[in-house]
C-alpha cells in the first residue's frame, strides 16, 4: 500500500490513518485506563478533501466531539497544513459496544462526564502540533 498517489499527493487512505490516531490519542487524553470508550467499532467516516498534503509536509489533525447519541460518538475533524490551510475536513462515528455480546450498549453517565461540555451542547477541541510524516514510497 502506497502513502503517495501517483502526483505525489497524500494518499486518501492515509488521511483516514490519520483521523484514527488522533481520535485514539483524543480518547486516550480523556480516559486514559480505557474504562468509558473501549470497547468500540468505527460505524462510519467521511472526509471531505479540500487541498492536497504532499510528502513530508508537517500538518496538524484537530478532534472535536461534534455529537453524543445514546451508544455513539460523532467526532469532528480539521487537517491543517502548519501553513493554517485546511487540507480536509472529516467525521467518523464510533459506537461503544459490549464485550461480551459485540452489541451496541449505552455510554455510561461517567463517560457522558469525560466527553465535557460537548455531552451538554458546546464543543471540545484538541489539536495535534504539527509534525512532519515519512511516507512509504514503495
Amino acid at each position: 500500500m502506497r502513502d503517495l498517489d501517483p502526483q505525489a499527493h497524500m494518499a486518501n487512505h492515509v488521511y483516514v490513518a490519520y483521523l484514527s490516531e488522533a481520535r485514539a490519542r483524543w480518547v486516550r487524553a480523556v480516559d486514559p485506563h480505557g474504562r468509558h470508550f473501549r470497547p468500540s467499532v468505527v460505524a462510519d467516516v467521511h472526509v471531505k478533501y479540500v487541498s492536497s498534503l504532499l510528502a513530508r509536509e508537517a500538518f496538524r489533525v484537530g478532534v472535536r466531539v461534534a455529537r453524543v447519541g445514546t451508544s455513539s460518538i460523532t467526532f469532528g475533524y480539521r487537517i491543517l497544513g502548519c501553513d493554517g490551510r485546511v487540507a480536509a475536513e472529516a467525521d467518523s462515528v464510533e459506537v461503544m459496544i459490549d464485550p461480551e455480546t459485540r452489541r451496541p450498549r449505552a455510554l455510561s453517565a461517567e463517560g457522558r462526564r469525560l466527553l465535557g461540555p460537548r455531552s451538554r451542547g458546546r464543543t471540545r477541541r484538541r489539536s495535534q502540533p504539527c509534525e512532519e510524516r515519512d511516507t512509504n514510497l514503495a
